[in-house]
């Protein structure tokens, strides 16, 4: 692998149904070989849930790198989102103790 480049994401629930069967897949505009963490699946957010994830992707070594997340369910495509390349996220980072697990939204 080349070096490796990590999106924190929050996704959240503020419809009316529960979210089911989500699954989010990172993807960079250099992307090398597949990386093992490069979709999530998450089984459900109830609503007014959040859940934050990781993605990582195999990207070109010390290159800024667009990526590209999408996020689909049994209710179809949610929503693509890109960045013209990463950021350092520094002291921000999720607390890896928190990730993968629904908690109740923000307002």
């Amino acid at each position: 692998m080349g070096e490796v480049t990590n999106a924190f994401m929050i996704l959240k629930n503020t419809g009316g149904v529960q979210l089911t069967n989500l699954k989010a897949t990172l993807s960079a505009l250099d992307e090398g070989r597949e990386h093992p963490d490069k979709t999530i699946e998450i089984t459900s957010i109830p609503v007014a849930f959040q859940v934050t994830i990781k993605l990582t992707v195999d990207s070109t070594y010390q290159q800024e790198t667009p990526i590209q997340i999408e996020v689909s369910g049994d209710g179809g495509l949610f929503q693509r989102v890109g960045s013209a390349s990463c950021e350092d996220i520094g002291l921000l980072a999720p607390n890896p103790n928190g990730l993968y697990t629904p908690v109740p939204g923000n307002p």
